[in-house]
């Protein structure tokens, strides 16, 4: 039996079929549901990249159990799609997702199939991937240090790319430019697994972590089948890149932390990829979250998830990735706090249990910091331009909670034309950076920027928000972060920064800081799910079901409150202008009630059931918990004074 491009040893799975039932029986009824869908004869307006990976579902459906409806079905969707002139609609047509998703799977059906096709088959596919392959290596060359080409960062580049591989491994003894295609992807991919953050954070946010970083996980897999260069002993991201998911988790597990572009709340869980974190690292908390989500929210993300082609059609790669000799680890033996440091993001739970608290916070540079450093550096070297930032919003000081599977505060979701008062950031003269409404908004800022005549050098040493603090003693973690130079620079700010306390999520404390050279008014947003109730002069109440949230705010100087609801609809493919993302928020928001030089906030987030209690206190305010005792004071430096329940004191100073 010959080796299989991306299976190699296809007798190596048939040995294992019922070690691997669970997974074979969902690649079985995703491939049966295929039979009943009629496929369109003209190349349609939504998207198309659902039937190259049905192509994949079903070969290898037919190659484990030889049911001929799962043969006849696979060629079904290879004749449809080698029949459409065009592959993908609306801009970048032939050389973009939809083309790349096709030319992966019809590529691997025709090599897994190549026994069942007939001459006349055999030479229309093979010269449909010759040509749409060499478009796509066209593209890349003509376009190269624009775009997608070299947007090492970004999902098109590696999509793209790895159906390019893919066609050059399935054509490398029929086509003279097979071996072209499969140099051009290594030396694409060489890049993109170099400038990765080690820590496994994603610029893009969760949901795209789950549609794009996918594709690193196949192209990996690719590459260590046919050649065994293992990037999944080389590269840190890959290592950790399933704890960046796993840590924005909704305490429920069924949905998660939408930083960033997110189709909604449910578009996050690909369990073939926590399936192949554990085949490669015996990570059985991995494997434990692959089972989980295959057993409880496979259909729930299938039917609300908004991602296209969706979870469903994943299939193979679970069946192909699972590896049953890793025995599955609970989670409760993993710390309840991580901090991924090139993102700015901190991850908070109270624990591991379904109804838990969880928090995140992030502060950073634009697309994080390795990517920051290493785009200005490719622009000065090469001229390459790399920035591609239009899934990052402007969320520096951002923040998101939920409880189980409730949620407090809310993102705007996916949003093709940002606003930064979509999200809970700090505003000075209703600002955030110097340019708003747009898609891209830290690209066009730094545009506008270096057509005021700054210098590059300029803009990189400033244009940026970071973590300046980050301590963790037993369950008190302190975080501070930093972002004044995103604001314009005609604001003349000094500093904008928001300092976060908690000691395991009874309760928790802002203090932001405002100070420039001019006087602002400055804008503390509180973008929620539920409407807040007045309780007091500077005192609301959040009424949620998993138990009430008191919300304080003290400053030194001055405060107009004001609230009101944002309703932000957004298109979020050109493919599908009808289709759009809805997302409600009620926003509370806290300014100056007249110009200031500088400006504190106190926020205090205080859960009823935890029977903590909050005061303002000369410059700060004090938190009691039990019999521990929490003093928070200062307009910078801050001081944190901490009483345990010994009376032992601890002191800190940020």
């Amino acid at each position: 039996m010959r080796n299989l491009v991306f299976i190699g040893d296809l007798q190596r799975y048939t040995n294992e079929l019922e070690k691997r039932k669970k997974q074979l029986e969902r690649l079985y009824k995703q491939a049966d549901q295929y039979h009943f869908l009629e496929l369109p004869t003209v190349h349609p307006q939504e998207s198309t990249t659902y039937m190259g990976i049905a192509i994949v579902n079903l070969a290898l459906a037919y190659r484990l159990g030889g049911k001929r409806q799962h043969l006849e079905d696979a060629k079904r969707f290879m004749d449809t799609v080698i029949s459409y002139e065009t592959w993908g609609n609306a801009h970048l047509v032939n050389v973009d997702l939809s083309a790349s998703w096709i030319l992966f799977g019809l590529s691997l059906g025709y090599d897994w199939l190549k026994e069942e096709l007939d001459l006349n088959e055999k030479n229309r596919i093979r010269e449909k991937i010759s040509h749409h392959a060499r478009i796509i290596y066209d593209y890349r060359r003509k376009t190269y240090g624009q775009g997608w080409s070299t947007n090492f960062y970004q999902n098109h580049n590696w999509i793209n790319m790895t159906g390019l591989a893919t066609a050059g491994y399935v054509l490398a003894k029929e086509d003279v430019m097979a071996n072209t295609y499969i140099e051009e992807a290594k030396e694409n991919f060489s890049r993109v697994f170099s400038y990765l953050p080690e820590d496994g954070s994603n610029y893009e946010g969760v949901a795209y972590w789950r549609y794009g970083g996918m594709w690193l996980f196949v192209y990996a897999h690719l590459l260590k089948v046919q050649e065994k260069i293992n990037y999944f002993e080389s590269s840190g991201y890959l290592k950790n890149t399933f704890y960046y998911r796993l840590y924005q988790s909704s305490g429920d597990y069924s949905q998660q932390l939408n930083f960033g572009d997110s189709h909604d709340r449910h578009s996050s869980h690909p369990p073939c990829v926590y399936y192949k974190t554990a085949a490669e690292y015996q990570d059985g908390y991995a494997q434990w979250y692959g089972n989980m989500v295959l057993e409880r929210f496979l259909q729930e993300e299938a039917t609300q998830s908004k991602v296209k082609p969706g979870i469903l059609p994943e299939a193979a790669f679970e069946f192909l990735w699972y590896e049953p000799t890793v025995e599955e680890r609970p989670l409760t033996e993993l710390p309840l706090v991580r901090c991924f440091e090139d993102l700015g993001l901190l991850c908070v739970r109270e624990s591991w249990k379904e109804d838990s608290k969880v928090f995140a916070i992030k502060c950073g540079y634009p697309g994080g910091k390795k990517q920051w450093e290493t785009d200005w550096r490719l622009l000065k070297e090469e001229g390459i331009h790399c920035f591609s930032l239009s899934h990052h919003h402007p969320d520096n000081l951002s923040y998101i909670f939920a409880r189980g599977g409730e949620y407090l505060t809310c993102e705007d979701g996916y949003n093709r034309n940002i606003f930064p008062e979509n999200h809970n950031v700090i505003l000075v003269d209703g600002q955030y950076t110097d340019v708003s409404n747009v898609n891209d908004i830290y690209v066009e800022s730094i545009k506008k920027r270096l057509a005021q005549n700054e210098t590059e050098e300029e803009i990189k040493g400033y244009y940026a928000g970071k973590m300046t603090a980050y301590k963790q003693e037993k369950d008190l973690i302190i975080y501070q972060a930093e972002t004044s130079g995103i604001y314009p620079k005609e604001l003349q700010m000094e500093e904008v920064s928001r300092l976060f306390v908690t000691d395991g999520l009874a309760f928790w404390v802002f203090v932001d800081i405002c100070k420039s050279r001019l006087p602002h008014i400055y804008q503390i947003i509180s973008n929620t799910d539920q409407e807040a109730e007045k309780e007091g002069e500077n005192a609301f109440l959040y009424p949620m079901k998993t138990g009430n949230i008191h919300y304080e705010v003290y400053s030194d100087k001055p405060v107009k409150w004001e609230t009101f609801n944002q309703k932000v609809v957004s298109v979020m493919t050109t493919q599908e202008p009808d289709k759009v993302c809805r997302t409600d928020i009620q926003t509370l928001s806290a300014k100056s009630a007249e110009p200031q030089i500088c400006q504190s906030f106190y926020q205090c987030f205080i859960f009823e059931d935890s029977l903590a209690k909050v005061q303002k206190i000369k410059d700060g305010v004090e938190v009691q918990w039990g019999k521990k005792r929490y003093t928070i004071c200062g307009n910078g430096p801050i001081s944190i004074h901490v009483w345990d329940e010994a009376g032992d004191e601890w002191q800190y100073q940020i």
